[in-house]
């Protein structure tokens, strides 16, 4: 019987190739554990893509180096948190822990072990960070070595995302329990994107288990009606998550309306 049962398995195996999985695509599976413990909601908007493209190019008239789209969202996302910290707030027990600074937890596409995929780099105090200082910290996660003690994957981090499950449950289980250490290997807020160059319009809702999180969807061309006159304006989609045990629907809603303002008018510091 056991013969004629592999006999029938190997016969039904169509062409294929067998390779090893990543250990490091333990990052995702780890981020997608924790996260599914939230009682995450979502909250999709449009955002005016045109005025903070020209806002931008105004930001880098003269400039040598040019600030990444990416590093002008982030900037304005800590800013905006800033204003109102219990957007990053997280519970212990029956308090809250609501930190001044905002460490943003940016997702970073690199090559690991043979193999593209996110991987988290945290940006210390962005509220407190020029653009300037900011896009080059962002610009250096993108190109320097992955296993050292600064960058993104650190030498640490991958020793810890090769243990097995078991073992990184019961790391997670002291972790998620203390926002201080959570803070010290997630961040406070998070931020992640789609390719903004492919000509799709998109959006996704994330699996977090940040209190906070902004998607950044992709950059579209869309009919406006601007001063009784039909004009083609890009815009960009995003998705705003949040941690539902902390933050309600309304708080969404009025941190979304700031958000945009600071987007569109560009009150950052450079």
């Amino acid at each position: 019987m056991l013969n004629i049962i592999k006999s029938l398995a190997s016969g039904s195996k169509a062409p294929h190739q067998t390779t090893p999985f990543p250990k490091m695509r333990n990052v995702v599976l780890d981020i997608m554990d924790e996260g599914r413990r939230k009682n995450t909601i979502h909250l999709p908007f449009d955002a005016d893509a045109t005025a903070m493209l020209i806002e931008l190019e105004r930001i880098n008239a003269d400039r040598a180096s040019r600030i990444t789209l990416t590093s002008y969202i982030a900037k304005a996302l800590a800013d905006t948190v800033a204003e109102d910290p219990r957007m990053q707030a997280y519970r212990k027990g029956n308090e809250l822990v609501i930190f001044r600074d905002v460490d943003v937890s940016v997702m970073i596409e690199r090559k690991v072990e043979g193999t593209r995929m996110p991987v988290p780099y945290i940006v210390r105090a962005v509220n407190d960070q020029g653009l300037t200082a900011l896009d080059a910290t962002l610009l250096a996660a993108r190109t320097m070595p992955l296993y050292t003690d600064n960058g993104p994957l650190s030498k640490l981090e991958a020793t810890f995302f090769a243990l097995p499950r078991v073992i990184r449950k019961i790391v997670w289980f002291f972790i998620r329990r203390d926002p201080h250490l959570f803070r010290q290997v997630a961040g406070t807020v998070g931020l992640t994107s789609l390719p903004s160059q492919l000509p799709l319009r998109a959006i996704g809702m994330p699996i977090t288990p940040m209190t906070l999180t902004l998607l950044v969807g992709a950059i579209s061309p869309r009919l406006q009606l601007r001063d009784g006159q039909i004009v083609e304006e890009k815009i960009i989609q995003m998705n705003l998550s949040a941690d539902h045990d902390i933050i309600d629907g309304a708080q969404m809603m009025r941190f979304i309306e700031r958000l945009k303002k600071r987007l569109h008018h560009g009150t950052m510091s450079v």
